[in-house]
């Protein structure tokens, strides 16, 4: 089914992918994802796990907020996480609802997040939507100057 190209299926914004661990880092990113149009309009507040099979194991997790550039998310998202330093999966999330003045965060992983994630985020007004990465389409990634494109989702037959 053909759309002609509606811009109405797509998340398209700046971000940052957080790496974890001992190289901790945040790297400026923008992200175009080709999604169903109802999930594309309600997801402006976006975390995607490109590679983690769990929650407990994250070691890199792509934010974006929808719509923005690249100085609204280094000012909103980026400088507030910096400033707190080390932070939970429950705090980046809330610091991008925080910043793009959504109550909901749209998840699209492979896992789910932990309870105690989940119950944070509610204390917080924030809540977690979750989608299988399936959802997502096709998608580009543009992040330190590499430009990553991942295929249609392809199923077995």
């Amino acid at each position: 089914m053909s759309h002609n190209g509606d811009m109405d299926e797509y998340i398209i914004g700046a971000g940052a992918m957080l790496t974890s661990g001992e190289r901790a880092s945040i790297t400026p990113a923008a992200f175009h994802a080709q999604v169903d149009p109802h999930l594309a309009s309600a997801a402006q507040a976006v975390a995607v796990d490109f590679e983690g099979t769990a929650g407990s194991a994250l070691g890199r997790l792509l934010l974006v907020a929808q719509g923005w550039n690249s100085k609204q998310f280094q000012t909103g998202v980026t400088a507030p996480l910096l400033s707190r330093g080390a932070c939970t999966l429950a705090d980046v999330f809330a610091i991008l609802a925080r910043a793009t003045g959504c109550s909901e965060v749209h998840l699209f992983a492979h896992w789910l997040p932990d309870d105690e994630t989940c119950a944070t985020l509610g204390r917080n007004g924030v809540t977690l939507v979750v989608h299988s990465l399936e959802a997502i389409q096709s998608a580009a990634l543009i992040a330190d100057r590499r430009h990553v494109r991942w295929p249609a989702a392809r199923t077995a037959a």
